[in-house]
């Protein structure tokens, strides 16, 4: 994961230090907050969740293939389903095709341990700016709600489908009133931190249920990804304090 992200991760740091320089340059004038980021960032801020994307699918596939040996029964059919390749299960890492991947090979359904913590805009609950920022938490079958969102924003930049109703989603995703996908630089963030945490308790979720003994170990490669940063006040984030061998306090 710490290679398929860096992409992501990349881009995102180049939308943080623009918005740096453009508030820096607005203090400089007097003038107060960050101010309008320009359009140049709605297409920065979608290549990080269009990034993110691709990550989780490389991800599912190299976790279903890892635990595909360690489990006797994980042997199906391979000419109607094969976990990756041109005719990979996830190739559209939708919910409903990773639920499928885990269900078909080892009867796990893993909606049971999906929970994102987010960023939201209260205008995207209803009320207030969209400056203005705060967490949400999204379990279950609205944690895949927000996963499928996340895909759709990647299916409707990659292919320009305009016969497919845009996605909204707090979080993740809002519309304009002209009706276009919107995505702003916390709606980055949250791909890559739901990423993580995405891959944490599926992780932990699939080992339970094979089960499969052992530890797991946070390295200095997650650290200088800055892991812990898009972990922190998560409960995959807590997860990975509790149990995994030489963690750090998240």
């Amino acid at each position: 994961m710490i290679d398929y992200l860096s992409d992501a991760q990349q881009i995102n740091d180049v939308i943080q230090e623009r918005l740096q320089r453009t508030t820096a340059s607005r203090r400089a004038q007097g003038k107060p907050g960050g101010g309008q980021p320009g359009k140049p960032h709605s297409s920065l801020n979608r290549a990080v969740v269009v990034a993110s994307v691709g990550a989780l699918e490389a991800f599912n596939e190299d976790l279903a293939l890892t635990a595909q040996p360690l489990d006797p029964q994980a042997t199906p059919p391979s000419d109607w389903y094969q976990i990756d390749g041109r005719h990979g299960m996830v190739q559209t890492p939708s919910p409903y095709n990773l639920r499928k991947l885990y269900w078909t090979f080892f009867r796990y359904d893993p909606t049971r341990d999906w929970e994102w913590n987010v960023e939201v805009a209260p205008a995207e609950l209803g009320t207030g700016s969209t400056w203005r920022v705060g967490a949400k938490r999204y379990q279950g079958v609205d944690a895949a709600s927000f996963l499928d969102a996340m895909v759709k924003v990647r299916h409707g930049f990659a292919h320009q489908d305009k016969a497919q109703k845009p996605p909204v989603h707090a979080g993740i995703v809002t519309l304009t009133p002209a009706g276009k996908i919107s995505i702003h630089s916390h709606h980055a963030t949250n791909a890559l931190s739901v990423l993580l945490q995405f891959a944490v308790v599926t992780t932990h979720g699939l080992s339970n249920w094979l089960p499969v003994a052992g530890q797991f170990r946070w390295s200095a490669r997650m650290s200088a990804a800055r892991w812990e940063e898009l972990l922190r006040g998560t409960a995959a984030g807590n997860l990975v304090t509790k149990s995994w061998k030489n963690a750090p306090q998240i």
